[in-house]
């Protein structure tokens, strides 16, 4: 065995790590889509989420996460600049983690994905995941039972969902912005105004 066998496997093996770091670093591994089969997104990693963007006609939400565990801090962006409560963020990631397909139409055709209004959707939510992201498109149409038809991006497969899913499309800022303490301490600096 001669000497340049043993460095074209070390070069070999930095190539596929750089890869690695490049291309498939904060991405959701095969394991973690594989724990998912059969929710209607099993690309998202709730751990993994850095961002949530969601838009409904011309509203416009942005949410953005920073640190982990309890350091975890959630932020609106858009329409305004101020902190989320972090439940609430919570809870609504929550309904889309373990939301379920109550069918699936798995090759539809153009005329189909026409049908659906996925060419012109009523919303999207998109979740951004380090370096991968998964969006999530309401068809304008409805099959008629309050829910609605739902896309996935990069899949060919369509999902019709129920009315608690078609809800999540239209969320607002208001719905996740924290409440704040601004009356209680005016009541206090008026009470401390006050004169014995």
């Amino acid at each position: 065995m001669s000497a340049r066998v043993p460095l074209i496997l070390f070069v070999i093996a930095l190539v596929l790590f750089g890869y690695v770091l490049a291309f498939e670093r904060g991405r959701p591994s095969r394991t973690e889509i594989e724990a998912r089969a059969g929710l209607l997104v099993e690309g998202l990693v709730r751990d993994r989420i850095t961002k949530i963007r969601i838009a409904s006609g011309d509203e416009r939400v942005v949410l953005r996460r920073e640190g982990e565990g309890f350091d975890e801090t959630w932020t609106l962006e858009e329409p305004r600049q101020t902190p989320a409560d972090p439940e609430k963020v919570e809870d609504y990631v929550r309904n889309w983690e373990f939301s379920v397909p109550v069918r699936t139409l798995e090759s539809p055709s153009d005329d189909d994905l026409g049908r659906f209004g996925l060419g012109s959707p009523a919303g999207q939510v998109t979740f951004e995941m380090d370096r991968s992201s998964v969006r999530s498109t309401l068809g304008a149409s409805s099959p008629g039972d309050g829910g609605g038809y739902v896309r996935i991006d990069g899949e060919r497969a369509v999902s019709v969902v129920g009315k608690d899913v078609v809800e999540l499309f239209s969320r607002t800022w208001d719905g996740f912005a924290a409440k704040t303490n601004a009356p209680m301490l005016e009541d206090l600096d008026a009470e401390a105004g006050e004169e014995p």
